[in-house]
């Protein structure tokens, strides 16, 4: 009758054990162990807890519809108890999700603790029922609480019957059996040795804690400090104090770059708010594996140059180069604007030396004009040594897929490369050097390669981030622009300096430039000049003068075989003769005018005054008999040698 009454009392609760065994009858215990965590976490709006035992209301949003159907038909799962014991989990906010735990748990051990040894069977026999479940439940293979066993782990029944009396003592609050670990109770260790402590651990040699407890233990012996601790009383305090001062341990140990990459909280850029071309990244990569240097034919890690699109993360423009310059730099800009179809508003480039160069900047932007001033391209400068500021970072990893696929690959480090790179690995180097007898890695494989690589990327869909279920092609076709002149795109990219000129024309790149309306101009002067000139087709040069008005295209001017005629090749020589030509041209044209002005105008001019100053008479050039015709010179036939030698009567009677 009793147990009737109690069960109308409290029929509207289930434990969470019995809620589990609804759930999932067969592997029940996982269920439990995942509504435990819940009553951790709060979400159990109407949790309480009775005798020790969690309970739930049947009206709990997180009780299932189909286990309320079961309840209504089970009444074998109400528990008897008294009402007043209930405490509910208020105060479950003011602690910790492991103190909240082992509460619970030491609260549902210590209450089937006192079910058992209260039995009418162990009746003047308590000691024993302690001792008995204890055993059994200490018995970790045999425990019949594993679940609680795994979280509060070994106990005494001495430690059980403390708890017990804390327990019923306080009104059965699970609280009172949280630990009470005094975490701040005063430090056994001095002020100085704390300091010894702490400046050991934070050599720059970054030394381990053990390292560092043990020169401090040598240091306190030599200095005769009194009670020196153990070892483990010391590690316990630096690995307290890494904690709780983790930001001046990383500063001092690894600098600002290890305070930036792993303490420093990070900015998130939101890539949705630009629009495809409208910000490129640049960067240079170290490639990770060896191309044949076409200039010297041994193998080199080149470096790749590239161009990302912010928002569509496509790469639209790269280039391999032997070292990062100024000319890879421009020409993937140059591929990237002409990928994009139109020129981008922003770029975000490294602090290296190439992309400091004169060409894209200068020092005077009225006289030098640099390239992205004349684009119409801001610049935003990443920071050094840092690679958060760099999104392009992230590609390179990605792009570790195709290194990997190379013969010549290397590792992206020491740990990842390749066994026939580490010392003693005699059998992988031979068969590495046999495998690669036949096959060579140029320039032009590595772009083929890079080619089909990125044919792959730009079509897979990405897993996270703004683009998430979109492939980077995708967006880049959506966004891309219509297309730009390359005539005026390539008059735009060109650089422009100040040069000199000379006789022999415009000294630039190791040769000279010539054209005919540099002729006669400033010769030897030493007068400069403005010249304009393409990074990727130097055959010939843009000059304007002083005022910035056009003034000719200078083209390049070939040397000659220093024996075009007798050594050279037939369009060795004919090059000797066009430039013998040219040579003569602008002298006759130089001469003839002049002769022509000069018995045109000079000649009349200066005998005029010689007449009428009668200091030389000339005839009048009009007169016909004052001209003298002169009489046609006798040919004299040139004798040849054996004539010259001979002796002839005349020859003979002048001798004599």
């Amino acid at each position: 009758m009793k147990r009737k009454t109690e069960n109308n009392l409290y029929s509207g609760l289930i434990s969470i054990k019995e809620l589990a065994k609804l759930i999932d009858s067969v592997n029940w215990q996982a269920a439990y162990n995942n509504l435990r965590q819940k009553v951790v976490r709060g979400k159990f709006k109407s949790y309480q807890l009775i005798d020790g035992r969690g309970f739930v209301s049947l009206d709990d949003a997180l009780v299932p519809d189909f286990v309320k159907q079961k309840f209504s038909k089970t009444t074998s799962l109400q528990i008897p108890l008294d009402h007043s014991i209930i405490q509910k989990a208020e105060s479950s906010k003011e602690l910790s999700g492991d103190q909240l735990d082992f509460a619970l748990a030491a609260a549902e051990l210590v209450g089937e603790f006192i079910k058992y040894k209260n039995q009418p069977m162990f009746k003047g026999k308590k000691a024993a029922a302690e001792k008995i479940f204890s055993d059994a439940y200490n018995n970790e293979s045999l425990s019949s609480y594993p679940n609680i066993f795994k979280i509060i782990g070994k106990r005494s029944f001495k430690t059980l019957r403390t708890w017990e009396n804390k327990y019923v003592s306080s009104g059965k609050d699970y609280r009172v059996l949280i630990p009470q670990y005094n975490s701040e109770k005063s430090s056994s260790i001095t002020l100085d040795e704390r300091e010894v402590l702490t400046r050991l651990l934070l050599h720059p040699g970054k030394p381990l804690i053990t390292e560092a407890v043990r020169q401090s233990i040598n240091y306190f012996e030599m200095k005769r400090f009194p009670h020196i601790k153990s070892d483990k009383t010391y590690k316990r305090y630096l690995e307290s104090w890494m904690k709780e001062n983790f930001a001046e341990y990383i500063f001092y140990t690894e600098g600002e770059k290890g305070l930036d990459d792993k303490v420093l909280p990070y900015i998130e850029r939101d890539w949705t708010l630009v629009e495809v071309g409208d910000i490129i990244i640049m960067d240079g990569h170290v490639n990770n594996y060896e191309i044949i240097n076409p200039f010297t034919g041994k193998p080199k890690r080149m470096v790749t140059m590239g161009a990302i699109d912010g928002r569509s993360q496509y790469l639209v423009g790269y280039d391999i180069a032997i070292t990062e310059n100024i000319l890879c730099i421009a020409s993937t800009l140059r591929r990237a604007i002409l990928q994009l179809g139109k020129i981008p508003k922003v770029v975000y480039i490294d602090n290296g030396k190439a992309f400091s160069a004169k060409y894209f900047h200068g020092d005077d932007l009225e006289k030098l004009n640099p390239l992205f001033s004349r684009l119409g391209i801001k610049t935003i400068f990443a920071k050094k040594y840092h690679a958060q500021s760099k999104p392009i970072e992230p590609f390179w990893g990605w792009m570790a897929e195709l290194e990997r696929l190379i013969p010549t690959y290397v590792g992206t480090s020491i740990e990842m490369q390749p066994p026939r790179m580490n010392r003693g690995e005699f059998i992988h180097r031979k068969i590495y050097d046999n495998a690669m007898q036949k096959i060579t890695v140029d320039i032009f494989a590595a772009h083929r390669a890079m080619a089909w690589w990125l044919d792959q990327y730009h079509n897979r869909p990405k897993q996270s981030g703004h683009l998430k279920g979109l492939t980077p092609a995708q967006v880049f076709e959506a966004g891309k622009g219509q297309g730009v002149d390359k005539a005026k795109l390539n008059y735009l990219m060109m650089d422009t300096t100040v040069a000199t000129l000379y006789r022999k024309g415009i000294r630039m790149f190791g040769t000279w430039y010539w054209n005919d309306s540099l002729f006669g101009q400033q010769i030897d002067s030493g007068d400069e000049i403005t010249v304009k000139y393409d990074l990727f087709d130097r055959d010939s040069i843009l000059v304007y003068d002083n005022k910035g008005n056009f003034v000719c295209e200078a083209k390049e001017v070939n040397k000659i075989h220093p024996a075009a005629d007798l050594l050279g090749k037939p369009e060795q020589q004919e090059e000797f003769k066009k430039q013998i030509a040219h040579k003569e041209k602008l002298k006759s044209a130089v001469v003839g005018s002049a002769r022509k002005f000069a018995e045109e105008e000079i000649f009349p001019a200066v005998k005029k005054q010689l007449n009428d100053a009668k200091i030389l008479q000339f005839p009048d050039s009009n007169t016909d008999d004052t001209i003298e015709e002169k009489a046609p010179k006798q040919k004299i036939k040139k004798k040849n040698i054996s004539d010259r030698w001979t002796l002839t009567e005349d020859k003979i009677k002048k001798a004599n």
